[in-house]
């Protein structure tokens, strides 16, 4: 499913950017595979939540010669701007898989030149010493190195390979690899600062999502319009949305939950986003619940019987997006749905601007480094982007910030270090459960 990349297109017109992507996604001979348009049920006619606009979907497929080439997918309001996401979110992974990163052993670097993987918010040291864990990470000398900048004054800092890139550089992988922190922006003006702030975004988007849900912190309601809530109850859903925000982070993070039942079977998704503008980020995590329903139907109606219904079992993020129409049983129990009363967040129309996104960037992107760093949150960013990537028209970056949880596929390792037990320091006064972790499988594709 999409993420950041599917944004390179959210504004969509006809342009030689366009061109140059599906140039590269062709059926022979292309660096990724065309995209394809994603039928969405009736009952997924969310129009009314998107004035009257429908939601269109389009994936690429998955490529069987490259491990980390899984079906890539965008959602937007505009046909050619989804397929144009869902080639970006392909490329943007090829990207990430293929860039040349030179790398060092760890004994070849000085403690200060470098960022150990227990600089990390990854495993907890009692995860890494259970028997049977699939990462345990011991540290020698002899494991590579690649190099990272800080986006404060853009020094060298080394950390572990496989946070840069997708997969290790050379050797085996010592510990996983996400895409969580990719993103993708055409190659125009400040196409790479609004790539390196989706990407910082995500990041945000997604510790606020892992630590709400390890830590079975309750949500914070945002009030939605009622025609939009009737809209859904029609259909026989449920439409909920919630605060996520860390306080420290100036750039809203809302999540939406609930769900529309197909052929009379229950289906309960999430979206989720962050954005600037909280506007913004409704509308966005809007569009990603649209097409996560229509994903977990797409799912449940070709893998039903292959896709896991125990937690435990969960080993992708596409587990996770149909776990919860597989167990709709489970739903009404999770955490996030018990009342931690109303937000305060205010939720304007998106704000009319100047000039396009890509001007704003710098400005939101300066404005998180300065406000993440007074809370002691330090971002580092790499770029990725490939010579073919380059000719298809996009720039593709990394940011990855040591202090941040990321967001685990597989329920074998979620990330439990770092600071993910400290619900006070990004949510103070807002109840959670004292079970940690959760037990409760995350729902997000």
């Amino acid at each position: 499913m999409n993420r950041s990349a599917g944004d390179a297109a959210e504004r969509h017109t006809p342009t030689l950017s366009s061109h140059l992507l599906h140039g590269a996604a062709r059926p022979r001979c292309g660096l990724v595979r065309p995209a394809q348009p994603i039928q969405a049920s009736a009952c997924d006619a969310t129009g009314p939540l998107f004035d009257g606009r429908r939601v269109h979907n389009a994936a690429t497929p998955a490529d069987p010669a490259n491990p980390w080439q899984g079906v890539s997918g965008a959602v937007a309001l505009d046909a050619d701007a989804a397929a144009d996401g869902a080639v970006a979110e392909a490329l943007e992974r090829l990207a990430a898989a293929q860039a040349g990163l030179e790398v060092r052993a760890r004994g070849a670097l000085t403690p200060a030149q470098r960022l150990d993987e227990s600089a990390f918010a990854l495993f907890s040291a009692s995860q890494r010493a259970a028997p049977g864990f699939p990462w345990p990470m011991p540290e020698h000398d002899e494991d590579l190195f690649a190099a990272v900048h800080a986006l404060d004054d853009n020094r060298v800092t080394w950390v572990p390979q496989e946070l840069v890139g997708l997969g290790p550089r050379s050797g085996q992988a010592r510990l996983p690899s996400t895409s969580t922190g990719l993103a993708a922006w055409r190659d125009g003006r400040d196409g790479a600062w609004l790539a390196l702030l989706r990407a910082a975004q995500e990041l945000l988007e997604r510790d606020a999502l892992a630590v709400t849900w390890l830590n079975g912190v309750a949500g914070r309601r945002i009030a939605l319009p009622a025609p939009w809530q009737a809209h859904v109850a029609e259909r026989g859903g449920q439409l909920q949305a919630f605060d996520l925000t860390q306080q420290w982070n100036p750039h809203p993070v809302i999540a939406v939950a609930g769900g529309i039942p197909f052929e009379g079977r229950p289906r309960h998704v999430l979206g989720i986003a962050c954005r600037a503008d909280p506007g913004e980020a409704l509308h966005k995590a809007l569009l990603e619940w649209q097409q996560a329903l229509t994903f977990a139907a797409h799912l449940c109606g070709r893998q039903g019987d292959r896709l896991p219904r125990e937690p435990a079992a969960l080993r992708s993020f596409d587990e996770h997006a149909a776990f919860y129409t597989l167990r709709p049983e489970l739903w009404p129990q999770l955490p996030l749905l018990r009342d931690a009363g109303d937000s305060t967040l205010q939720l304007p129309p998106p704000a009319a601007v100047a000039g396009p996104a890509a001007q704003r960037a710098i400005a939101e992107l300066d404005l998180l480094r300065r406000r993440l760093g007074s809370a002691g949150i330090a971002l580092y960013y790499r770029e990725l982007t490939t010579a073919d990537v380059a000719a298809a028209g996009l720039r593709v970056m990394r940011v990855l910030s040591p202090q941040l949880s990321g967001l685990h596929a597989d329920e074998r390792a979620p990330f439990l270090g770092g600071r993910c037990r400290d619900v006070a320091w990004r949510y103070p006064g807002v109840p959670h459960s004292r079970d940690f972790p959760n037990p409760f499988p995350h729902p997000l594709g």
